[in-house]
């Protein structure tokens, strides 16, 4: 019999809690900790999609990556709901509680991991021969191509490795680069100053997943395109790494990769 908490003491062997963010919500945030677990998924986000794929496979436990809740809003721009009013969390919750499932949060702890974590697994799904790692810092790292580039040939490896053909590029398409920086997640969003980080380490040019405007037009002023792909495709190849790693240790306990993400929604 394996329990939720057996699972989490492993998983924290691996992506130990205290290596992620202060303050990150980190650990098991819905259902029985106690409870015994039949399977196992990992997506990158809980939503009615990845739930009923999961409870359509026979897992009742989900480790996750983004938090499960839309959170409330209040704003003099718009009369919003309540906060116990929030559809998609109540559908959300609904679900959980039919099924019973337990859901393990891993956020900041997976991001940091060297090689199986986040930032690290977005570079290696690039697929490219020769990559050189030149700089890095703890959530990002500046890679040096085997030989310069166009951008626009660097937005057709992005495209081909991270299995996402609606890529956008910002900036000279013909402008050719040696090194870049692929900025996970919503760092394009909400890290106002990692692109100039990124360019003072050495960064030619950027990838990364979600994208404030204000942040590009930062990025092109500093001389760098911007290749912008979708907050979960460029987090969801460590999620399938955690899938993998965790089906290595619990041979005998189904563990599955959910897709999960405004794509699997649309589909």
């Amino acid at each position: 019999m394996i329990r939720a908490r057996d699972i989490a003491g492993v998983f924290e062997q691996i992506a130990p809690l205290d290596s992620g963010m202060i303050g990150d919500e980190l650990g098991f945030v819905y259902g029985d900790p106690d409870r015994e677990v039949s399977g196992l998924g990992c997506c990158w986000n809980v939503h009615t999609g990845s739930i009923k794929a999961a409870v359509a496979q026979g897992l009742d436990m989900l480790i996750c990556h983004e938090a499960i809740w839309l959170q409330p809003q209040t704003s003099p721009w718009y009369d919003g709901p309540a906060a116990d009013e929030i559809e998609c969390n109540r559908l959300r919750r609904e679900l959980l509680d039919r099924h019973g499932l337990v859901v393990y949060r891993s956020h900041s702890n997976w991001d940091a991991l060297v090689h199986d974590g986040v930032a690290d697994q977005a570079v290696a799904a690039l697929g490219v021969d020769g990559l050189r790692e030149v700089a890095r810092q703890k959530y990002f790292s500046v890679s040096e191509l085997p030989e310069a580039m166009m951008v626009s040939e660097l937005r057709v490896v992005a495209e081909r490795g991270l299995e996402y053909g609606a890529s956008r590029l910002f900036g000279d398409p013909e402008k050719r680069v040696r090194r870049f920086a692929f900025l996970i997640g919503g760092f394009g969003e909400n890290q106002l100053h990692m692109p100039q980080a990124a360019w003072q380490l050495g960064a030619e040019a950027l990838i990364i997943g979600e994208m404030s405007e204000f942040i590009v037009m930062a990025a092109l002023e500093m001389g760098m395109p911007v290749i912008e792909t979708l907050h979960s495709v460029s987090e969801s190849p460590a999620i399938r790494r955690q899938a993998a790693i965790l089906a290595e240790r619990f041979p005998r306990l189904p563990v599955r990769y959910i897709p999960s993400g405004a794509l699997s929604l649309g589909r």
